[in-house]
């Protein structure tokens, strides 16, 4: 099994490194994790003890085949990357940055995982999560009418 680990374009250095501990590669070991993908942003992790196959790179211009190959995805909170992975109905793990000022990412992890949508987590709390957290999606978060914002402008503009 992959799991795939993301921080966007946010500096979340603890969040990367937290991945590579050996507290955490034996629990995605006992879990049945074998691969892990990390777009570490500019962090440059040590992945010499790591026991799980490890790919890193810092950016791309899309994430989206990582996350449609993992099992597993370990995300920063940022509400453009929980979206992407709960319209790919994934497994969603979310960090909060608990050293940013004014955080926002605690409200959105909160509010998805009073849902059911995802898991959250601080990078402190992250091992326990992983370790007892359900491997799959408990609920499937709602499908978006694509229509929905093209008819409220049209409405605005008094075209329709």
């Amino acid at each position: 099994m992959r799991v795939f680990v993301t921080v966007g374009t946010t500096k979340f250095d603890d969040l990367v490194h937290v991945m590579c501990t050996e507290e955490i590669q034996n629990v995605l070991t006992e879990r049945g994790f074998t691969q892990m993908t990390i777009q570490s942003g500019k962090a440059k992790p040590d992945v010499r003890g790591c026991k799980l196959e490890v790919d890193v790179y810092d950016y791309k211009s899309s994430i989206l085949e990582d996350m449609k190959e993992a099992n597993l995805i370990v995300s920063h909170a940022g509400a453009g990357t929980c979206l992407e992975v709960l319209e790919l109905n994934k497994k969603l793990i979310v960090v909060v940055n608990d050293r940013l000022m004014d955080n926002h990412q605690t409200e959105l992890a909160e509010k998805l995982g009073e849902g059911g949508y995802v898991e959250y987590s601080s990078v402190v709390t992250l091992a326990s999560v992983l370790k007892t957290c359900p491997l799959q999606p408990q609920a499937s978060f709602p499908k978006t009418d694509p229509a929905l914002f093209s008819n409220f402008l049209m409405k605005e503009l008094n075209m329709i």
